[in-house]
């Protein structure tokens, strides 16, 4: 694997989920009563997964066997859910607050702590969904390699 296909994923899947957490946070401080799902931020969020994916195939393809695929991709994940996740809860943390206090009566850190979670969770699902896709990657490019020619 190239020394800088690693920084260079996780640099493009923080800028990804920079991009979607303000826009998230744009769409909540502006609804009016309970936040509804709206097609944009449907379409956002799978635009934002396709393009992720699409990063983790092209990190496996550049693997140069199946484990370095799948560790590449773990750290990669694990990487850009820490970074990425920290600065999408940073993004969301204003309006996700005014939007708790809404409608309910929390205590002040009950935002930092699920805001914390989200990290973690992010770190996690960034890491298993990241080493699988990355090693899948690489099993798609070696099966393609090993065809015979038509």
């Amino acid at each position: 694997m190239r020394k800088a296909a690693i920084p260079v994923a996780t640099a493009l899947l923080v800028v990804i989920g920079a991009v979607e957490a303000r826009v998230s946070a744009q769409q909540l401080a502006e609804s009016v009563g309970r936040p509804r799902l709206e097609s944009a931020g449907v379409m956002l969020t799978a635009a934002g997964l396709l393009a992720s994916t699409v990063i983790y195939l092209v990190l496996g393809h550049l693997a140069s066997d199946d484990r370095a695929a799948l560790r590449g991709g773990v750290l990669t994940g694990v990487l850009a859910g820490l970074v990425g996740g920290a600065l999408r809860a940073l993004i969301i943390s204003g309006a996700v607050a005014d939007l708790v206090a809404r409608y309910a009566v929390v205590p002040d850190w009950f935002i930092t702590v699920a805001l914390g979670l989200f990290v973690v969770l992010s770190c996690l699902t960034s890491a298993v969904g990241g080493g699988a896709i990355a090693w899948t990657g690489r099993r798609i490019s070696r099966a393609a390699r090993s065809r015979p020619p038509a």
